[in-house]
């Protein structure tokens, strides 16, 4: 089984890649880690020579921005994870972002990303993630030339469900008595309102 590269190791012994292109961002994140512990902290404020230097020098994590130029976040992680960049593709990453709406969390974790990390943050909350990322056995699969971490397709699929509309029955059995004028209003929103659980 093919595990990610922090998988089972300590904190301070990891090499984390932070990637973004504002430098205040990058300080930030590496006193951040800095207090947590971690063992050494790169930062690089272009995703494109980001990719070079890791691909020669290998980190154990990389936290990449969502937002970035010339290469957003999602798109460096799926970089990472081409079958053809070596060891680079078995290293876990997590993307941050300050709005971490649904669309940008199935992107970043269909490219291959294992978290999210809502901005702004603390080092407890940081500490928590990264405690949970060692910790993480799932495995990748290739899935064509990509590598993905396994069984994440499945569970979006169920995580972005959107609910199904369900019409009103004609006799809504809210009470046998005629509603009067005041709750009429009501009763028909109701009606209308009624949607099946996710």
């Amino acid at each position: 089984m093919l595990h990610h590269r922090a998988f089972g190791r300590d904190l301070d012994t990891l090499v984390v890649a932070v990637v973004d292109n504002r430098r205040p961002l990058l300080s930030l994140m590496r006193a951040m880690l800095a207090a947590i512990g971690t063992g050494r902290i790169e930062t690089y404020e272009s995703p494109t020579e980001a990719i070079d230097a890791m691909a020669r020098t290998v980190p154990d994590l990389v936290i990449a921005a969502a937002s970035m130029q010339p290469l957003a976040g999602p798109a460096l992680v799926r970089v990472m994870r081409h079958s053809s960049s070596g060891p680079l593709c078995l290293v876990p990453a997590m993307i941050m972002s300050t709005r971490a709406k649904p669309a940008l969390v199935e992107e970043a974790l269909k490219a291959g990303a294992h978290q999210v990390l809502v901005l702004p943050t603390t080092a407890s909350t940081l500490f928590r993630r990264l405690d949970w990322l060692i910790n993480d056995d799932r495995p990748y699969e290739l899935k064509g030339e990509h590598y993905v971490v396994a069984g994440m397709e499945e569970r979006l699929s169920l995580s972005f469900q959107r609910p199904v509309y369900v019409p009103a029955e004609p006799d809504f059995p809210f009470s046998a008595v005629t509603p009067d004028e005041e709750s009429a209003p009501t009763l028909d929103i109701a009606k209308k309102a009624r949607v099946a659980p996710n």
